[in-house]
């Protein structure tokens, strides 16, 4: 059973988490999102605003590439947007990010230890 949450009008969201889309070069993007993964991956590939859309408007392979999404629930106190940010840099720094990716620069961020945990996650998955 699934249980979504309506209060004030709005659905409640799921938490907060950072993922990234793998395909077989490597990373392709990374983002940050309170959506549950499986709607902002939806909505990556469906929606009309390519700020939203931002897969299917920026990486045109993402109909015909296979590619994996991998998401990592952060806690509340945790900032998504420095573990996102953080991430792409560390990513680089590993060589897990694709030629071809279309991460949006990164801005200047800590590394914390969620970066690690998700970027091993990335990792772990892209072997």
């Amino acid at each position: 059973m699934l249980r979504l949450q309506v209060r004030n009008g709005e659905l409640e969201t799921d938490g907060q988490w950072v993922y990234a889309w793998i395909g077989p070069a490597g990373v392709v993007y990374v983002g940050a999102t309170a959506l549950h993964p499986a709607t902002r991956t939806w909505l990556h590939l469906h929606h009309d605003d390519p700020g939203i859309g931002r897969m299917a408007a920026r990486y045109p392979e993402v109909a015909v590439e296979e590619l994996d999404v991998v998401a990592v629930e952060l806690a509340e106190n945790i900032d998504r947007q420095q573990v996102r940010h953080s991430a792409v840099r560390l990513l680089g720094e590993r060589g897990l990010l694709a030629p071809d990716h279309v991460c949006d620069p990164p801005l200047e961020a800590a590394r914390t230890g969620e970066t690690e945990r998700f970027v091993d996650a990335v990792a772990g998955h892209a072997s």
